[in-house]
């Protein structure tokens, strides 16, 4: 006899940061004993996409306190992209330089571990996964709402799956976001990027740590190439065996004419070796330290070309049926700001406030808050407003950061590049236009 809706577990598709973080929070309220739920993931498993990205994590983290179990939480030290540096005390600044000049053009106060703290993905999701029965190897195919409400779920190896909820958490490219509105891309920012990832001895990479012990940006005033430097492993951490520490550098420009005296714009190279010599060439115009770090990447490094896109989530958007939108699939944002993975912690505070209550049998040990007079839907439609409310803002002045990241005269106190980084931050719309017109 089929399950009633009520019964079926909520399905979270996609092992990210956010899929994960909600995994653990209905871990830490009973598990599926309380309230059923599974997980699905198309990669075949955590190391699928590598050492990724750094991450700092700063306004949302009285959410991930909340929603972590308390022996995740003890342990997110484990994720720091430095241990030693934090245990020493090092705080970072996050420095903006010119890298034509090597000026100190901007930094953020000190603040303490507790309000900000850096991670690699890699190791945050593995932190997250801990005791999670992942089901690997499988990608969403389509999705369909039932007679009775709940959500059918095919995958890539032909198996279906019901569930009362769908939470799609799959991602800047989500499928599921795609069919949910296929005549909204993701907005192209007329911007490319390229990322490589070097192993250097302390001695080399310690001029670099003398600026910032784990991460700094700079953009050129002479001809507005940008790079930024982000430590992703160091000595004494875990499982670092080799006594060196790991950095990504990330080198990005603007697609015009004229850029960096080229008449036609600069695309993508077309192999790792042109890439690392299009890098270098870009950093023989830098000030030091920056040029020497660059110039020391080998030439048969893999280059990975990153292509920036965004979707600013639509005023009053609304998903269809059992359906909820989290993290980079409601909002994928570029990375100039450096807070997508906060507003995806949050987004998972906001889903256990306003939608868990609705799902679960009593109220929530996380908020108390039950509402029984809200259906489903209607519990979704609150989610969405507030969400839609804090992140369209974000999305637009990420967009404007790396716009701004490219045009030096831009580059002001009042650039969402160097603004403070907030939860609800305060972007006009039509004064964007303007500048990008």
């Amino acid at each position: 006899m089929p399950l009633p809706a009520t019964q079926k577990p909520i399905l979270i598709i996609g092992a990210g940061i956010s899929g994960l973080l909600l995994a653990q929070h209905l871990r830490k309220l009973g598990g599926p004993d309380k309230i059923p739920f599974r997980i699905f993931e198309r990669d075949a498993d955590l190391t699928t996409r590598g050492l990724g990205w750094g991450l700092t994590l700063h306004w949302s983290l009285p959410a991930l306190r909340a929603l972590l179990p308390e022996e995740l939480l003890a342990r997110l030290p484990e994720a720091y992209v430095d241990q030693k540096a934090v245990e020493e005390g090092r705080a970072s600044r996050f420095p903006f330089f010119d890298l034509s000049t090597g000026e100190l053009k901007a930094s953020t106060p000190d603040l303490p571990e507790s309000a900000r703290i850096r991670v690699t993905r890699d190791r945050f999701r593995r932190l997250l996964a801990t005791g999670l029965e992942i089901e690997w190897g499988k990608a969403l195919i389509s999705f369909q709402t039932l007679e009775d409400g709940s959500v059918q779920v095919q995958f890539n190896d032909g198996t279906t799956v019901e569930g009362r909820l769908l939470v799609a958490c799959d991602g800047g490219s989500s499928r599921v976001r795609n069919a949910l509105f296929p005549g909204v891309p993701k907005y192209q920012v007329p911007v490319r990027m390229m990322g490589v990832r070097i192993d250097c001895d302390p001695e080399e990479i310690d001029p670099i740590r003398k600026l910032d012990a784990f991460f700094l940006q700079g953009a050129a005033s002479q001809n507005d190439s940008f790079v930024y430097c982000s430590i992703l492993d160091a000595p004494g951490n875990i499982n670092n065996t080799t006594g060196k520490y790991t950095c990504q550098i990330c080198v990005s420009w603007p697609i015009r004419p004229g850029f960096f005296g080229s008449s036609e714009p600069i695309d993508f190279p077309t192999t790792s070796r042109e890439g690392v010599a299009l890098i270098k060439k870009f950093a023989n115009t830098w000030a030091e330290p920056f040029r020497s770090l660059a110039q020391r990447i080998p030439d048969e490094t893999e280059v990975k070309c990153l292509q920036l896109a965004d979707w600013p989530p639509p005023r009053g958007l609304r998903t269809q049926g059992s359906v909820a939108l989290v993290g980079d699939a409601m909002h994928p944002m570029v990375m100039y700001r450096g807070e997508g993975a906060n507003h995806a912690i949050i987004d998972v505070h906001d889903f256990v406030e306003l939608v868990l209550p609705i799902l679960l049998p009593g109220p929530s040990s996380s908020t108390g808050i039950q509402n029984p007079a809200l259906t489903l839907r209607e519990a979704l439609n609150q989610y969405e407003d507030r969400v839609i409310a804090r992140t369209r803002p974000a999305v637009l002045a990420s967009r404007q950061a790396c716009l701004d990241a490219h045009e030096w005269s831009r580059i002001d106190e009042k650039s969402p590049l160097l603004t403070k980084r907030d939860m609800w931050v305060k972007f006009d719309e039509e004064s964007m236009m303007l500048r990008v017109s």
